[in-house]
């Protein structure tokens, strides 16, 4: 298969001609040590530009990219900081900091594509092959970061992200060095995040995996910090997954299929209705790996943390049984979809945080908020996807709670947003899950704590078997503690007895009353 990578148009007569040489490169890096992020970013991405535009021979070019990268690395990673917790859609400063990331990333990417074009197109290329896998893995991670910034800033991939991926791996197969091990430099493994496993063999094999099972994650519906603690997750798990010929299979659970001659990332094989092509398509297998993962989660679940490291033991225990827990669901037996969505026009107010709903469902006192406006695009039976107006606030999280409520509508609805879709102008679009029709302001004395907290009470449900429960800040929930609520005038005492749902912003408990 003829390689068609997404490169940039090399210059005939550059009218700079870029240094190759490593010693000068670094030399030049180091006096960069006191400038912040995004003017690093600025020069290596200048000086990655030049390079990039010009024939250079393949082992000068990659000299050259290596001496770049450690700094690279480090400079995306600061950068990330800037956005990987930041609301929808991103401020000046988050936009500002995610673009430098998304243009490092991808003149790195460029770079090695090129030079592993240059060793494709050699008449002799006895003792390339040790290159060649070099140039293809740091291709594929960059390409793979790169998509990381996106996954992060909630924006859909462009087309070049998977098909890139596909050739390189497919050109690597053909090579036969899709196992050989490429060495990190010990300054890259300095900077690397301290959760990353510095055992893991960095192979194309390994990388192109990582790739694929991050895209299975679905990271549309997760917070931007898990998003990266499962790219992290990964190094240690990675190896679990196993990249197949495509063969009879006695069950379709956690089995994909990728098509290495498309755009597409990686679907589950039971969603295809064609026959897979044998010449042309291989499958991802992901039992060893859901199975690994659930280890892992009895583990946690029993205050016992992974030997291997792969879970600081300083971690928030029960956001990675969250995490690991939606992980066995994405990467095992993918759910289908039960309630179709229907087109619907029209508005709804909105506003998010416990303490905005908190207000606006107090019927008692003048709204303290104002509601942001947004619009319906479609609605099931247990959630709609909305569309931010261009002056609602900029204030929405995965994870978040909201209340919503339509003009025709007396009561605040609760909802959970599940995923977001970013676009160009500030263009946000959300899913949300209803979580109850409305909300019972509260607040509560909690053991433990010198201050009341605002709470929300929702009703029982019994339609649907819901029982009632309470809505509080993140960390409230311990087993039988005890809170004394107030609301309408009313005083009760009533002890936590269930955790029903965690975000990183509350948490939904059952409780019984006392006496």
């Amino acid at each position: 298969m003829a390689l068609k990578l997404n490169i940039p148009a090399l210059k005939d007569k550059p009218m700079i001609i870029a240094d190759t040489r490593p010693q000068k490169i670094i030399s030049a890096l180091e006096n960069l040590d006191q400038k912040n992020p995004l003017d690093i970013a600025t020069y290596l991405h200048t000086e990655l530009e030049i390079l990039n535009r010009q024939k250079v021979s393949a082992s000068n070019r990659v000299l050259a990219l290596d001496a770049y990268r450690p700094l690279l690395v480090s400079t995306a990673k600061s950068l990330s900081e800037d956005y990987n917790n930041a609301s929808l859609p991103l401020h000046d400063k988050a936009k500002l900091a995610s673009a430098a990331a998304e243009s490092l990333w991808l003149e790195l990417g460029y770079g090695y594509k090129l030079a592993l074009i240059d060793l494709q197109n050699q008449l002799i290329k006895l003792g390339t092959d040790k290159t060649s896998a070099h140039a293809i893995q740091r291709a594929m991670h960059a390409i793979a970061e790169h998509a990381l910034v996106y996954y992060q800033t909630y924006v859909s991939l462009p087309a070049f992200i998977w098909s890139d991926l596909h050739q390189l791996y497919f050109c690597a197969v053909q090579l036969g060095i899709q196992n050989l091990n490429v060495q990190n430099s010990n300054a890259e493994l300095e900077n690397a995040s301290a959760t990353v496993n510095a055992n893991l063999t960095i192979s194309i094999e390994n990388t192109y995996k990582h790739a694929l099972l991050m895209s299975l994650a679905d990271p549309q519906h997760l917070a931007q910090k898990d998003i990266r603690l499962i790219a992290d997750l990964l190094s240690f798990h990675v190896v679990d997954a196993e990249i197949i010929a495509v063969s009879p299979l006695a069950s379709y659970s956690g089995t994909f299929i990728i098509s290495l001659k498309s755009n597409d990332p990686p679907v589950p094989f039971s969603k295809v209705k064609e026959e897979p092509d044998s010449d042309s398509d291989i499958l991802l297998q992901t039992m060893d790996l859901v199975r690994s993962i659930h280890t892992d989660l009895n583990g946690l679940q029993n205050n016992h943390f992974p030997n291997n490291g792969s879970i600081p033991v300083n971690a928030n225990r029960s956001d990675y049984i969250d995490l690991l827990t939606y992980l066995i669901k994405h990467w095992g037996v993918i759910p289908k979809r039960i309630f179709n969505r229907s087109q619907k026009n029209g508005d709804l107010d909105l506003v998010a945080g416990i303490a905005a709903i908190h207000q606006v469902s107090d019927k008692s006192l003048p709204y303290q908020v104002i509601p942001s406006r947004w619009q319906i695009l479609n609605i099931s039976a247990t959630g709609m996807s909305v569309r931010r107006h261009p002056t609602a606030e900029k204030n929405i999280k995965i994870g978040s709670l909201i209340g919503i409520r339509t003009k025709d509508e007396s009561h605040w609805s609760l909802a959970l947003v599940r995923w977001a879709n970013c676009g160009t102008k500030d263009r946000l679009d959300i899913g949300v899950q209803l979580i109850s029709p409305q909300a019972q302001s509260a607040t509560a004395t909690i053991d433990g704590r010198h201050a009341d907290e605002m709470i929300l009470l929702l009703p029982e449900m019994t339609a649907v078997k819901q029982a009632a429960t309470i809505i509080a800040p993140r960390g409230t929930y311990q087993p039988a503690r005890q809170l004394t609520l107030k609301y309408n005038n009313v005083s009760q005492r009533v002890m936590l007895t269930k955790i029903i749902e965690r975000s990183h912003h509350f948490e939904r408990m059952q409780y019984s009353i006392i006496g």
